[in-house]
């Protein structure tokens, strides 16, 4: 029996040379934790906390008896342990991204203890390659004049697909997005994401104003519990409602679903209780019919983790012809936990991620990049 014996949690940032951000505000740096699980016999698996490192250390003396010298193989039992006993404490914090963390670690670990990839712990990859889209457009101390060098990010590297931010104003925002279209063109696939910035009559606002620009959807257009808003507004939306990266467990992606409020659904495996809850929500957009599109916004290993379950998402109710592609999102903003952090990086071509094969997530850590990253925290 292979069991956890120790979990390491280091903080990783990175300062930005220029703040950039969405309507709510500007970042002025790329943070997240870094989880490592060790097991009595040797092996590491690693995973990826959301958030402010410090708030997320600060739960791990609280909960992590939860894991340590439980069979890794009953890892996932832990959370139902951890939420049962702790429920004052609610699910939206730290404590659930550490739990995430925790998960994804405790699943490349497995693999690795295999000798077998995630997906295969997940069902099996039904496909090779997964779409991205380019995650960028993001908003900065001047908008307007920031908006074309960020397209330029866009084009000239083989994607197909991106977003956008906007949620500032309807006549900004349309001026956005019209500037987006005649710069990437009509065949070029265009999401927008507002970050929760409007209440649901303004959001119609916006999205009227701008539909006429073939949006491909419109993301988190509400505040993330907002449950009355989201079911009014894609009652009345002509475009595609998309949200779940505030969202934490299979609990609230379950009323996602029985109350009829977004179309795309978009889970975050490094704050809604990793791989075992994301596998949960995948399996809900199956029962209710949506679409699903991890967010991802943190390091290469929530990345890598996301392409691993998007790899085991068969495009049900299509079978040879899926109408779209079950994308991840691949940002494009300066963030070395992305592009630094692995020996070797994941990298997109012509808009697809290859999915790794190698044992447990199928990537390793550049330990210069650690350090380094490390001490910026």
């Amino acid at each position: 029996m292979t069991r956890i014996r120790e979990i390491r949690l280091t903080p990783l940032r990175h300062t930005l040379a220029e703040p950039y951000g969405m309507a709510r505000g500007l970042s002025k740096a790329r943070q997240c934790c870094l989880v490592e699980l060790e097991t009595d016999d040797g092996i590491v698996g690693i995973g990826e906390a959301w958030g402010p490192p410090a708030a997320v250390r600060g739960y791990l003396d609280a909960v992590q008896d939860a894991w340590i010298g439980r069979d890794l193989f009953a890892h996932a039992q832990a959370l139902k342990l951890v939420l049962g006993r702790n429920y004052h404490f609610g699910i939206e914090n730290q404590m659930l991204a550490l739990a995430s963390g925790i998960d994804i670690a405790a699943h490349d670990a497995i693999g690795k203890r295999l000798g077998v990839p995630v997906h295969a712990l997940l069902g099996g990859k039904v496909a090779d390659c997964v779409a991205v889209y380019a995650s960028g457009g993001y908003m900065t101390a001047e908008p307007q004049a920031s908006l074309d060098a960020m397209l330029e990010r866009f084009l000239g590297r083989g994607f197909f697909a991106a977003k956008m931010k906007i949620g500032h104003s309807v006549a900004e925002d349309r001026a956005r997005v019209a500037r987006a279209r005649e710069t990437l063109g009509e065949a070029f696939t265009l999401m927008v994401d507002i970050n929760g910035n409007c209440t649901a009559d303004q959001a119609l606002a916006t999205i009227r104003a701008i539909e006429g620009f073939n949006i491909h959807w419109v993301e988190e257009p509400l505040a993330p519990l907002d449950w009355a808003g989201y079911r009014w507004l894609r009652d009345r939306s002509p475009v595609p409602i998309a949200t779940g990266e505030a969202l934490y467990t299979a609990h609230q992606f379950l009323r996602l679903g029985t109350e009829g409020c977004a179309d795309i659904w978009q889970p975050d495996l490094t704050l809604c209780g990793g791989l075992a809850q994301g596998k949960l929500i995948a399996e809900l957009c199956h029962l209710h019919h949506k679409r699903l599109s991890p967010h991802v916004w943190g390091s290469a290993i929530g990345l890598a983790a996301a392409v691993h379950l998007v790899a085991t998402h068969a495009p049900y109710p299509a079978t040879t012809h899926p109408p779209d592609p079950t994308f991840v999102e691949y940002d494009v903003g300066e963030n070395p936990l992305r592009d630094a952090l692995l020996a070797t990086p994941l990298l997109p071509e012509e808009g697809y991620l290859t999915v790794p094969d190698g044992p447990g997530l199928g990537i390793a850590l550049d330990p210069d990049a650690v350090r380094r990253l490390a001490g910026e925290a």
